[in-house]
């Protein structure tokens, strides 16, 4: 019943927060898809909204991680799972206080520590997309869909590390590769809690 109803509540965690990543991209701002990072809508008037999306995120890490603890017991790899969900709720819990140095700006500290947890949340999500496309054998259509969106996410991230550190690509290529990365990632765990629902 818990694993059931956690599981239920990610989902609509995950969908809400992409409901809002969407409408982000639609608000009025002074951002775009292609030069800026979506972390840009934390400054200025997209703030709340964004803010609204971080705590909706960091919502869906802590309650996907009671249907690790209560849905597989006997993973060998759970307790790195935990750490890790554990790890990724601490940073999105912590990400509205080191709001982003916009591009263009110069950097700050808390602009820099934002851009490592930026990085360390990337990382950890991808990671567990790993573990979860082993865990996940069934309903079979949606571990197959696990399976193709840990491909597409791994693709893409490669491509947004590339554009990251290749300055010309960066001002054209950046902003699309992670914004597919964020929205693989999103739909990835909302299709996870479906199938843990459901298994």
């Amino acid at each position: 019943m818990i694993i059931t109803l956690a599981a239920g509540l990610t989902a609509l965690l995950v969908v809400a927060r992409l409901v809002i990543f969407v409408a982000l991209h639609f608000a009025r701002s002074d951002y775009n898809v292609v030069e800026h990072a979506v972390s840009d809508y934390h400054v200025g008037r997209t703030r709340r909204l964004a803010t609204a999306m971080t705590w909706l995120t960091a919502a869906s890490w802590a309650t996907l991680a009671v249907c690790v603890a209560a849905g597989f017991p006997g993973a060998a790899d759970r307790g790195s799972m935990l750490a890790q969900l554990i790890a990724l709720v601490v940073i999105f819990v912590v990400l509205p206080f080191l709001p982003t140095d916009v591009e263009g700006s110069r950097r700050t500290v808390i602009g820099i520590l934002h851009y490592l947890a930026a990085i360390a949340w990337f990382a950890l999500a991808y990671s567990l997309t790993g573990n979860f496309t082993r865990l996940i054998t069934h309903p079979t259509g949606l571990a197959t869909t696990l399976g193709i969106l840990h491909w597409i996410a791994l693709v893409s991230l490669i491509a947004l590390i590339v554009a990251l550190l290749l300055k010309p690509l960066r001002r054209f290529a950046f902003g699309i590769a992670e914004r597919i990365f964020l929205l693989t990632i999103g739909v990835f765990y909302a299709i996870t809690a479906i199938a843990i629902a459901v298994r």
